[in-house]
């Protein structure tokens, strides 16, 4: 049986990459889980999210990231980048490829229509929390997460159609 208010052993040596570019999100996410005992690897945007992920020499046990991760400023690209701007979706992707054991949870204040409108589209058997969510469903639903299986996030050559590919090509580079 889990206790949704005590950390548990499993959670004392788990390490999470918190993706947010809400500070107060972020503030809450990390304050809830440090309670419970995860360490907290904290980004605001994708490049920094897929830096940390690269550089963090220990286990990374869940990506939960926001879908939609605007740029905090104008950025001017000068050639390609090893941590490009992108989604959470793609985001996730990259991530599940650099360190293919980590489970991903998603969070969005947006509905599904409006982030279709963004190029996102979020598969069904995904993880996902809706913001605003109850501290103690944010610690149930990683809990929930880290102990089921890891889901597959349809990377193409792995499960994924080319399909997110296509539609990548027609939307605007900050988000994907």
């Amino acid at each position: 049986m889990v206790e949704h208010g005590h950390p548990t052993p499993e959670s004392r040596s788990q390490t999470v990459l918190l993706v947010d570019d809400d500070p107060s999100m972020v503030a809450l996410c990390r304050k809830k889980l440090e309670e419970q005992g995860f360490k907290v690897l904290q980004a605001s945007e994708s490049p920094e999210a897929l830096e940390t992920c690269s550089r963090h020499s220990g286990p990374i046990h869940l990506l939960l990231t926001d879908l939609l991760l605007p740029p905090k400023r104008l950025q001017l690209a000068a050639g390609p980048s090893k941590f490009p701007r992108m989604h959470g979706v793609e985001l996730m992707r990259r991530v599940v490829k650099m360190r293919p054991d980590i489970r991903v949870l998603l969070m969005s204040a947006h509905s599904d229509d409006v982030l279709k409108g963004y190029g996102i589209k979020r598969k069904e058997h995904w993880p996902f929390l809706r913001k605003p969510f109850n501290p103690d469903t944010l610690i149930r639903v990683v809990r929930e997460v880290m102990a089921g299986p890891r889901i597959a996030p349809d990377v193409k050559g792995k499960g994924g159609s080319g399909e997110e590919e296509e539609e990548k090509k027609k939307k605007p580079d900050w988000y994907g």
